[in-house]
């Protein structure tokens, strides 16, 4: 039985503030994304700078684990700042964890490396992915209940569908920061400096995300939720006493997403060079239009997903996945030419991109406002930590042991399946937390 507590319908955000809120809400995942999105870029370089190399299969590896490590603070950083999000305010939440993000990553570039304090190197490089990893866990679910509960009705999914778009978008900048030093830097320079470029670049990311951040109020809904006196008292607790079933299924319906995600758009540019042996030039623009792709398809989905519901979007592009992902990674794997990495990438993007747009507004749909963030939270973050950001590290794992150049798609498609048999049997959610939130 729902404990919701229903709320007075807060008036709707004039439009320029609700551009003001958007904006806030989607630069700020960009920024906590290109973060993530560079370490990805420049892992091949890290195994170098980082770690002994004696081994350089071992040392890539140790650079995905350590990746995938700091995922396992994620949950941690979403029950704080969940738990604080519904207690004191989405909007200051957000501010604090994109100066956590930006501060770690910039820590990242101005690190020693392994030539310099020997085994220090990698022990101070897992800590600031530690930090990174206590960001990012604090900034999906509020950034998602902060874009939710701004968004008037009817548009929800295609506002949510920004985040991940402001993720890709991140990424790309990324990928192209990372083509235009390779372009003018020496392999020697890049592995000098030159690598250190786009982490000490997060610092003024941040501080722009900052500042949109600090110039925005919280969302009507707290706001009416605080004016009330209708905060919960634990939000945590009452997450995981009133919204066990559903956190379960937020669990599962994010792995089409999070796996997908961190296997075709984040691990791939590693694949590409590494695998499918495509020089630096074909890497960029197969990753290019790979992201292009899902930015596009994004907002598509969303407004899609406003018309026919959140379920069955998501629940057709993990079907459709299942049937995809195999034919997509031979094409990407055989590294004859570009496109035929450009059409594999691009289809699977465009899949991935179902499951992302209508993801955040039907987690934010599927909880009360009271512990919107915390519920979030715990089922998304919990996902990731498991299956998405140990993608990289599982998908190396895979192709050294089984010798198979395709063997990634093996885990995209369990990830599928999964998700969309939780999404078959999930059902739908007491009405009134949704009501509860369109009323906004």
């Amino acid at each position: 039985m729902s404990t919701a507590q229903t709320i007075a319908p807060s008036i709707p955000a004039d439009p320029a503030t609700l551009r003001r809120a958007m904006t806030a809400g989607v630069i700020g995942h960009f920024v906590e994304w290109y973060d993530y999105g560079v370490y990805a870029y420049v892992a091949t370089i890290l195994a170098v700078v980082f770690f002994a190399p004696s081994d350089p299969t071992a040392a890539l590896l140790s650079v995905f684990a350590t990746f995938a490590v700091a995922f396992f603070a994620r949950p941690l950083g979403g029950l704080i700042f969940g738990y604080l999000g519904d207690r004191i305010g989405r909007q200051r939440c957000l501010a604090f964890v994109i100066v956590l993000m930006s501060v770690a990553t910039f820590t990242i570039g101005i690190l020693p490396t392994y030539e310099q304090v020997s085994v220090l190197a990698p022990v101070l490089l897992l800590i600031c992915r530690i930090v990174q990893g206590l960001s990012a866990g604090g900034e999906i679910a509020g950034a998602s209940s902060f874009i939710n509960e701004y968004a008037p009705q009817g548009r929800r999914g295609l506002f949510s569908s920004l985040l991940p778009a402001a993720s890709a978008v991140g990424l790309l900048l990324g990928a192209l920061l990372m083509a235009i030093l390779t372009a003018n830097l020496s392999a020697q320079q890049m592995i000098a400096w030159g690598w250190r470029v786009p982490f000490l670049i997060a610092l003024l990311l941040g501080a722009a995300g900052l500042y949109l951040r600090i110039k925005i109020e919280d969302t009507p809904m707290f706001r009416a939720l605080v004016s009330a006196a209708k905060t919960e008292a634990n939000p945590l607790k009452a997450s995981i006493m009133q919204q066990s079933r559903w956190i379960a299924v937020a669990f599962g319906a994010t792995l089409t997403y999070g796996v997908g995600f961190y296997t075709i758009l984040s691990y791939m540019p590693s694949y590409l060079r590494l695998v499918s042996k495509f020089d630096q030039t074909s890497v960029f623009a197969i990753t290019a239009v790979t992201l292009i792709a899902h930015i596009i398809a994004l907002p598509m989905w969303g407004a899609l997903s406003d018309r026919v519901g959140r379920r069955p979007v998501i629940l057709g592009a993990s079907l459709a996945l299942m049937v995809v992902t195999y034919p997509a990674f031979l094409l990407l794997a055989q590294g004859n030419t570009p496109i035929t990495g450009m059409i594999g990438g691009a289809f699977m993007a465009i899949l991935i991109a179902a499951g992302a747009a209508p993801l955040f507004a039907y987690m934010a749909e599927m909880f009360p406002t009271t512990v919107r963030a915390s519920s979030i939270s715990i089922g998304y973050n919990a996902s990731v930590m498991l299956f998405g950001g140990t993608a990289p590290f599982i998908a190396t794992y895979l192709i050294q042991s089984t010798g198979s150049q395709v063997a990634p798609s093996f885990y995209l498609v369990a990830a599928a399946a999964c998700a969309a048999l939780t999404l078959l049997f999930a059902g739908t959610n007491d009405k009134s937390h949704r009501i509860e939130l369109r009323q906004s």
